[in-house]
């Protein structure tokens, strides 16, 4: 297992769930004053500006998330603009991630775009791995970003470890450690930059699949997790029911499916007149194969409370164990030849049980 995600499993696992955590879900969901325990959130938007005196886990389309929270967050959205203060870690997702917040210890963020303003202060170690990252706060351990255009021009007191299609490092920027960048090309660094450490440089044609995007994935995951069951709450959890009640079943019918599809569309689209059908067929074959995955997570994350005793009656709760069950499941694949039988027995699981919940709702 890379070193560098131990954290970030670490930062998933430390979130507790109480029996009598404040929760709120709904189309818009505000949130002001004071909580004095751990708080969940879903929602199309979610404004919170509120003193969380204990953790916060918080999902939609639209996340302002400001003042204080003196635990651990969870976020992951649409959009999302992080204010205020948080006391531990952070770990946040979006298309769109705008960070003006102090961080207590670790930052973790994946985003299309995400920037860190010159007023940050993280107080531990950040991970960072997007489409474009700006980073301009301060980091008081270790930096690693991972993204299509990095432009660092803030102040890291340990080492910097830049990975990218494009990297700039600006005259304002300030490394006392080591920086290690690998690119297309070393023109990216300043000579004006204040780097204390050794500068060494490696030629690399950057590749989306690396480490860094291995949590851009998997919050992305996250986040489609939470539009699954936000638009279908009834067909999901029905869903996860049929992997329970019928995993045999459930299995068979998700090999069949993989199997024979992309059969049918080949040959459909040997013909003139089933060129149509053969690319509908193969869009909704990869939207089923998505839904069916992400089924199988929801069913992973229930399997996972119940062995901890924990509750998921609320749709922030569900959300929750959804989360760190996509983290788990990131991890299980490492293992050799074990994690990917493993993955691709709950890719069929949830593909089966997708495809016989939505015959089901046909008939009925």
């Amino acid at each position: 297992m890379n070193s560098r995600f131990i954290p970030i499993l670490a930062l998933l696992a430390s979130i507790t769930l109480p029996a009598y955590a404040a929760s709120d879900a709904g189309e818009t969901v505000t949130k002001r004053g004071s909580i004095d325990d751990d708080y969940y959130a879903a929602g199309g938007v979610v404004d919170i500006d509120a003193d969380i005196q204990g953790d916060a886990v918080i999902a939609g389309g639209e996340l302002y998330i400001g003042q204080h929270i003196q635990g651990d967050l969870l976020a992951a959205g649409g959009k999302l603009r992080l204010r205020g203060q948080v006391d531990d870690d952070a770990r946040v997702s979006g298309g769109e991630v705008n960070i003006d917040a102090d961080i207590g210890d670790d930052l973790a963020a994946s985003g299309g775009k995400i920037t860190v303003s010159s007023d940050v202060i993280i107080g531990g170690d950040a991970w960072m791995a997007g489409g474009e990252v700006e980073m301009a706060g301060t980091v008081n351990k270790d930096l690693y970003i991972g993204g299509g255009k990095i432009v660092l021009s803030g102040t890291v007191f340990g080492d910097v470890e830049l990975e990218g299609g494009e990297i700039e490092v600006l005259e304002s920027a300030v490394i006392n450690g080591d920086l290690v960048y690998k690119s297309r090309s070393d023109t990216g660094v300043h000579s004006g930059a204040k780097i204390s450490g050794d500068i060494r440089y490696h030629e690399a044609d950057w590749d989306h699949s690396h480490r860094g995007f291995g949590l851009f994935f998997a919050l992305t995951l996250i986040i489609a997790s939470f539009v699954l069951f936000w638009l279908f709450p009834g067909f999901t959890l029905s869903s996860v029911e049929r992997i329970k009640t019928s995993p045999w079943h459930s299995l068979g019918l998700g090999f069949l499916l993989l199997v024979v599809t992309p059969l049918l569309i080949v040959l459909l689209l040997s013909i003139v007149l089933g060129i149509w059908i053969a690319l509908t067929m193969l869009a909704l074959y990869l939207v089923a194969l998505l839904g069916g995955f992400l089924i199988g997570c929801f069913f992973v994350g229930d399997w996972l409370a119940k062995l901890l005793h924990r509750d998921v009656g609320t749709m922030a709760k569900r959300m929750l164990w959804v989360a760190i069950a996509i983290i788990v499941i990131g991890f299980v694949q490492w293992i050799p030849i074990v994690g990917g039988l493993f993955t691709f027995g709950l890719l069929l699981a949830g593909l089966g049980a997708t495809v016989m919940q939505l015959r089901n709702n046909y008939v009925s």
